[in-house]
C-alpha cells in the first residue's frame, strides 16, 4: 500500500495522464494542497476507507490500486461539498465520476442494487423497475386536464421525473406541483407516458455509457416539444438537465427548477397565498444549491406565505450538511445514508420548528427514514406547502385545458 502521508514528489505516468486529459478537472488536481479542507467537509469520510484528501494523493501519486475500489468509490453522495470549500477551487466530485467511470470500464463497479437501478433505466426509462404505462397514472389526481406534449402546445413542460412520477409516497408532490403551476397560469404540460429518466441513476454510479445513451435519447425529445422552459420540482433532474445535458448535445430549453417559477409567480402577483400558521425550518437539497447554485428562491417562497416563521438550521446554503440520498449512497450503502441524514435531522429538530420542508424526493425519502432512528421532524415538499396556502379555489380555478394524461 501507498504511504498516504509522504510528500507528493512528482506525478506518475499514465494513470494520472489517461485519467484527466481533456477534463476541466484534470489541471486543477495538480493544484491540490493536501490540507483536508475536503476531508473535513465530507458527509461518508468517516465511513469510507479512504478520505478525499487521501484520493487525491493516490491519483496524483498513481496508486491506482488503492483508488479503483468500490468500499471507496461508493461512499461518496455526490453532495459537491468539498468541491466548494476546496480553496483551490478542484471540483473533487468530478474527479470521483471520472474514478467511478474508470473503474465500471475495469468490471470493478458499480455495486449490485446500483447495477439493478441502472438495468431497469435501460429497459423501462426508469430506475424503478415500473412499466411506462404507469408512468403518467399521478396525473389523474392532478384535477382538471393537462396538455400532453408533443401531441399537444405549451410555452412550459413539466418534467417531474422518475421518483414524483413512480413512487405512491412521492406523487403527492407531482400533483401538488401541476395543480400549483396551473393555479399560476402557467401555460404547460406534461409528455405523460412519453417521459424517460433524466439518466442520472446511471452518470453518478459511473455507467457513463449509459447515461450519454440515455441523455441523448432526452435531448433529442426534449429539443423535438418546441418548449421555451422545462420545469422539475426534483433537483437531481434539475441539475443533470441544466448543469451535464449542455456537455452532452446542444440542448434548447431553459431549465427552472419549480421554486425559482413560484418565486417569480408571487412576484407577478400571479399566486394569491394564505395563511399557514406554522414554524418551520429549510433542508438545502446538494444538488439544488451547491451543484445548481438555487439558495435563495426557495426561502423567499417561503418567506411570501403569510402566518409562516422560517427559522433556519445552522448549516444553510452552499454549507448545508448534506442528506446522504444522493450520488448513488442511499442505494448501495442504505444504512450509511440514513445515518447521514439522522445527523440532518437532529440539527432540524434543534430549530424546534414543526416540519422539514425541502425540494428533492431523495432528501424527502432520506429524511423520512432518518426518522426511525432519531426524533426529527415530518419532511414537507416546497411546493405541497404552497398548494396548501393558496387561498380556496385558487387550484380549482386555475386547471389547465386539455387532455387527460
Amino acid at each position: 500500500m501507498a504511504d498516504k502521508d509522504a510528500p507528493i514528489t512528482g506525478l506518475s505516468g499514465d494513470f494520472f495522464d489517461e485519467l484527466v486529459e481533456g477534463t476541466q478537472v484534470g489541471d486543477k488536481v495538480r493544484s491540490c494542497l493536501q490540507c483536508g479542507t475536503c476531508t473535513a467537509s465530507c458527509p461518508v469520510a468517516a465511513y469510507t476507507d479512504l478520505s478525499p484528501r487521501e484520493i487525491v494523493r493516490l491519483v496524483l501519486t498513481g496508486s491506482s490500486e488503492e483508488v479503483l475500489r468500490p468500499e471507496v468509490l461508493y461512499f461518496c453522495s455526490a453532495c459537491y461539498s468539498c468541491a466548494v470549500r476546496c480553496p483551490m477551487g478542484i471540483r473533487l466530485t468530478e474527479l470521483v465520476n471520472l474514478l467511478r467511470d474508470v473503474m465500471v470500464t475495469e468490471g470493478k463497479g458499480p455495486l449490485d442494487a446500483q447495477v439493478d437501478m441502472v438495468k431497469s433505466v435501460e429497459n423501462y426509462d426508469n430506475p424503478w423497475q415500473m412499466p411506462r404505462a404507469q408512468r403518467d397514472r399521478w396525473s389523474r389526481r392532478a384535477g382538471g386536464k393537462i396538455k400532453v406534449l408533443p401531441k399537444q402546445k405549451a410555452d412550459a413542460l413539466y418534467y417531474p421525473g422518475c421518483t414524483a412520477a413512480y413512487l405512491p409516497n412521492m406523487q403527492k408532490v407531482a400533483v401538488a406541483t401541476a395543480r400549483v403551476l396551473a393555479a399560476g397560469g402557467v401555460d404547460f404540460g406534461i409528455m405523460g407516458r412519453e417521459e424517460i429518466c433524466c439518466g442520472s441513476t446511471a452518470m453518478r454510479v459511473g455507467m457513463k455509457d449509459v447515461f450519454l445513451a440515455q441523455a441523448g435519447k432526452n435531448i433529442e425529445k426534449l429539443n423535438a416539444l418546441g418548449v421555451e422552459t422545462i420545469i422539475t420540482a426534483c433537483s437531481g433532474c434539475f441539475g443533470i438537465m441544466k448543469h451535464e445535458y449542455p456537455k452532452v448535445a446542444p440542448f434548447e430549453p431553459e431549465v427552472l427548477h419549480v421554486s425559482e417559477v413560484l418565486e417569480s409567480l408571487i412576484d407577478e402577483g400571479k399566486l394569491k397565498l394564505g395563511p399557514v400558521n406554522r414554524k418551520v425550518t429549510y433542508h438545502d437539497p446538494c444538488h439544488l444549491a451547491r451543484h445548481g447554485g438555487v439558495v435563495d428562491a426557495p426561502r423567499r417562497v417561503l418567506e411570501a406565505i403569510p402566518g409562516l416563521e422560517l427559522v433556519e438550521m445552522s448549516r444553510v446554503g452552499a454549507n448545508a450538511r448534506c442528506c446522504g440520498g444522493g450520488g448513488g449512497l442511499r442505494t448501495g450503502h442504505t444504512d450509511t445514508a440514513v445515518e447521514i441524514a439522522s445527523k440532518r435531522q437532529s440539527e432540524a429538530a434543534e430549530t424546534e420548528a414543526e416540519a422539514l420542508v425541502t425540494c428533492c424526493p431523495f432528501c424527502e425519502m432520506n429524511l423520512t427514514d432518518a426518522l426511525g432512528r432519531v426524533s426529527g421532524l415530518p419532511v414537507i415538499d416546497l411546493v405541497e406547502l404552497v398548494l396548501e396556502s393558496l387561498e380556496p379555489g385558487t387550484a380549482d380555478s386555475g386547471s389547465p385545458e386539455g387532455e387527460d394524461a
